[in-house]
């Protein structure tokens, strides 16, 4: 039923999409057509990666957005990131290791459905849940939460304002953006914000230090602004033979003030899990069905765990920004048995100047507690967390 339900929605936007868009509202030809990028290289000093006691590299990061406006109510996106990976004979290979591109904001957008404030987007979107603006040159430097929700995948998505709400929801494959789907279920994301901001995205595009908005310039007035959000994101997921559940519930807000901006999020987070050791089930039912051609065999007993995470950001002048981030994240609360199933904390400062106009110099000091890290036959697991303190410098340009 739920997949016969999606099926309709989707054939059911396809065919509605193309009627607002007419011949006679294509723009003018110096507006149809928009081209950026964006140019980052960075040093990293990572102390435990490669379990070495440390392990330091260069690494670059380039980023192409194409936008052309086919109509006025018609877009069509091509962006997406390339991020050399180390090289097979690296002593940190399997660490280190990474997608060298990945496709971001690839889509087809529809504005004004039927007349209504809407924006549809089909194609490679971001997933609505939680903050998404958060600075950083690296995940590394960022909550575990947002690889959790893995970010972009592909899929549908509408956007749209209502009252004094600004809403979100998705229909996704659940895999990630790493390929595309190969069962056939389907997850559902949705995000309100309140009040409205009326700007028809409610996640700007500021993962980049070059445009992550300084509290100093967003709030000139210095006047005290608040915004709350509630998210959601159901699905299954099929990474191993088991079917595992993958839900995330949160909330977050953000208040601003003079020169600070607060934001705090916490997630319960369900399910989702390939490592046996944070299943609450006997390692050994666990290596059975994983070895089985039981591809379909549902475990019932899911790990529940929370995130929360609160980043402090100040503009200290027009041109540099400060920032701090803590997280607590809990992969298992009914358990911590297994070193995956334990408790870590992230501290992250962060520093920002901009020398030039999109000409930004960037600092993180990265300070991970994570038990699991170099525990013996864990190895995976202590790839989502590397290191204990890790240092990131960068330059980054964006045209």
């Amino acid at each position: 039923m739920f997949d016969h339900k999606v099926a309709l929605l989707c054939a059911f936007l396809v065919c509605i999409a193309p009627v607002s868009s007419r011949a006679d509202d294509a723009p003018s030809n110096t507006e149809k057509t928009r081209i950026g990028g964006y140019l980052e290289f960075a040093y990293m000093d990572d102390r435990g990666i490669g379990w070495s006691g440390s392990e330091t590299t260069f690494f670059a990061r380039m980023k192409l957005d194409i936008q052309h406006q086919l109509y006025d109510d018609v877009l069509v996106r091509l962006s997406g990131t390339y991020q050399p990976t180390v090289n097979e004979y690296s002593r940190a290979y399997a660490q280190m290791k990474a997608r060298e591109g990945n496709p971001n904001d690839t889509y087809m957008q529809f504005d004004a459905l039927a007349g209504y404030p809407t924006t549809l987007r089909m194609g490679v979107v971001k997933v609505p849940y939680g903050q998404f603006d958060t600075m950083s040159l690296s995940s590394r430097n960022r909550p575990m939460t947002s690889s959790r929700t893995r970010e972009w995948d592909y899929g549908v998505r509408l956007d749209g304002s209502a009252w004094l709400v600004d809403y979100a929801m998705a229909v996704i494959n659940g895999e990630g953006s790493e390929g595309t789907d190969s069962n056939s279920a389907k997850s559902i994301a949705a995000r309100i914000q309140f009040p409205t901001a009326n700007r028809g995205d409610i996640y700007p595009e500021t993962l980049e230090v070059t445009a992550y908005p300084n509290p100093l310039t967003a709030n000139p007035d210095g006047d005290f602004r608040w915004q709350f959000g509630a998210s959601a994101y159901n699905g299954n997921k099929f990474s191993t033979p088991i079917k595992q559940k993958s839900s995330h519930y949160g909330a977050d807000v953000k208040l601003d003030y003079s020169i600070f901006s607060l934001k705090t999020q916490y997630s319960f987070l369900e399910g989702g899990f390939t490592d046996p050791s944070v299943v609450s089930e006997s390692a050994s039912a666990l290596a059975a069905l994983q070895y089985s051609s039981a591809v379909t065999t549902k475990i019932d007993t899911y790990p529940r765990g929370y995130s929360v995470f609160t980043e402090l950001t100040t503009g200290l002048s027009s041109k540099t920004m400060f920032s701090l981030m803590w997280e607590l994240y809990d992969p298992d609360s009914e358990s911590n048995a297994a070193p995956g199933q334990k408790t870590k904390q992230r501290y992250v400062i962060g520093f920002k100047h901009d020398f030039r106009p999109h000409v930004t110099a960037a600092l993180f000091y990265t300070i991970t507690d994570n038990p699991a890290f170099g525990v013996v036959d864990n190895i995976t697991e202590s790839d989502y967390w590397k290191g204990n303190t890790i240092t990131m410098a960068g330059i980054a340009v964006q045209f």
